[in-house]
């Protein structure tokens, strides 16, 4: 029988003070399940001890792997990652994933993919997340519904367990955090099984998403992949 893979895959942007705790959490959550999984981060750009910090991770484990660019956006970064991933599984998780999400809930995402293709942590049914980000979700819910015909209530989560197969068969060219929504729609075109998992969360708010910064460009660039198709 062959032995399951997982690719867990991290985007870093100025985490330098939450990555050793993320590479703890995140290697105790998959070697719990399989001894087979590699660690992969990106850092985009970082102007904080980042680099530094993934450096010396990397140095004493062989399962970590880094790589860098120059600031391009959380969408640039994902494509990177989720090429590099050789695992039968790949898990995209934020850097302060483990600071908002329980990972011990990996192996029931994972049992969702039984028959699924892609399991996504969503946050709203159980989590606590504050009004004005609760508010401005709904909204981009709603308009994602409406253009897209997504029944998908978190599309921004920072948890998400895909296929590999079903990553590979997708091309993708967002930069930004419309990244959600151009996959999410591109695999329902190629046929591919989505599924939410309702899963406790609270919110840590120094993540790098903010409504009034982010939200203008995510939606222009939302319409943008509409009206390419």
């Amino acid at each position: 029988m062959k032995r399951l893979k997982l690719s867990a895959t991290i985007p870093v942007y100025n985490s330098g003070e939450i990555l050793l705790g993320t590479y703890e959490n995140v290697k105790a959550g998959l070697g719990k399940i399989t001894k087979d999984y590699e660690i992969l981060f990106r850092n985009d750009g970082s102007t904080d001890n980042s680099q530094n910090v993934l450096e010396k991770i990397a140095k004493k484990d062989r399962r970590v792997k880094i790589f860098s660019n120059p600031n391009h956006g959380l969408g640039f970064v994902l494509r990177k990652l989720f090429k590099a991933a050789s695992g039968d599984f790949v898990i995209y998780m934020d850097a302060d994933a483990y600071l908002s999400f329980d990972l011990g809930v990996l192996p029931k995402l994972l049992d969702r993919m039984k028959n699924t293709d892609v399991v996504i942590a969503a946050r709203y049914k159980m989590g606590k997340v504050p009004l004005y980000r609760l508010v401005s979700s709904m909204t981009y819910r709603l308009i994602n519904r409406l253009l897209f015909d997504i029944d998908v209530d978190d599309t921004g989560s920072g948890f998400v367990v895909f296929r590999k197969k079903a990553l590979d068969a997708v091309e993708l060219s967002s930069n930004g955090f419309e990244i959600h929504i151009e996959l999410l729609t591109k695999l329902k075109k190629a046929g591919f099984r989505v599924a939410e998992m309702p899963v406790e969360y609270t919110h840590w708010r120094h993540g790098s998403f903010r409504v009034l910064k982010h939200g203008p460009a995510t939606l222009i660039n939302t319409i943008k992949i509409w009206l390419r198709g």
